[in-house]
């Protein structure tokens, strides 16, 4: 019998106010909470947070949960800060207000960046190469920043495939690195949110593993995103062609 995949409850509370309870998987938890912060909209830079504090914790009940205690400037504090959500690992938009919010400050990714096909066909291969959890488990999503030259900068796994986007963001974010000549590979499917994610942070290209939903490519188009589908006899490149060098369609 395999190992099954841990699964931890991290509970993100900003400025003294319990904010978000999320399913994950233990390990770049600074990586996830920062990403989480940027691509919700919390902040807009490493500059708002003043400090977060990572610290496991043992509830009345006997619960082991990890909390992520943040201070905000307070110009970036609004009501959204004491109000409470759970984001389970499957779910990446939970509620109405939370669809609006995420949309919200977005703007059109900038970059002039060409990728080549060739080297994007090799992706799936290179993150196979960086998924010990998923060989371990067969129960992680795993997600990688790449340089045009199809070389992994980043690479982490979860649970879930929001918060393995939000651990590589987050990541990226406090190395400092520049993004607009970057590719976003993701082992799950393209959604509304992970492309609002990959918007956000101003990434030209998201490379998925399966086939994306009808609003992730609505969702490209609009901010200026390259998606592609990589999924076993797919190779469908669905918003912005014109980035792609030597891309012929099926």
């Amino acid at each position: 019998m395999g190992h099954l995949i841990l699964e931890t409850p991290l509970e993100i509370i900003i400025n003294g106010s319990s904010n978000t309870l999320i399913m994950f998987t233990p390990g770049m938890t600074r990586e996830l909470v920062t990403g989480f912060l940027y691509t919700e909209g919390f902040v807009e830079s490493l500059s708002d947070i003043l400090d977060l504090e990572i610290v496991p914790v043992e509830k009345e009940d006997g619960e082991e949960i990890i909390e992520a205690r943040v201070r905000l400037i307070e110009e970036r504090v609004d009501s959204r800060v004491s109000t409470m959500r759970i984001s389970y690992s499957s779910c990446g938009i939970c509620g109405k207000e939370g669809y609006f919010d995420l949309k919200r400050g977005v703007g059109r990714v900038k970059s002039r960046q060409r990728f080549s096909m060739a080297v994007l066909s090799k992706t799936p291969k290179a993150l196979e190469d960086h998924q010990p959890l998923y060989d371990k488990t067969g129960g992680a999503h795993a997600a990688a920043l790449l340089d045009t030259e199809g070389h992994i900068l980043l690479h982490c796994e979860d649970m879930g495939r929001h918060n393995a986007l939000d651990k590589v963001i987050g990541a990226a974010l406090l190395k400092e690195m520049t993004c607009h000549d970057k590719i976003l590979l993701s082992s799950g499917r393209a959604s509304l949110e992970m492309i609002l994610k990959t918007a956000r942070i101003g990434i030209p290209v998201f490379v998925a593993m399966s086939r994306p939903t009808s609003r992730s490519v609505e969702a490209a188009k609009f901010y200026n995103i390259t998606l592609v589908d990589m999924a076993k006899g797919s190779n469908r490149i669905y918003s912005h062609v014109r980035r792609i060098e030597e891309y012929e369609p099926h």
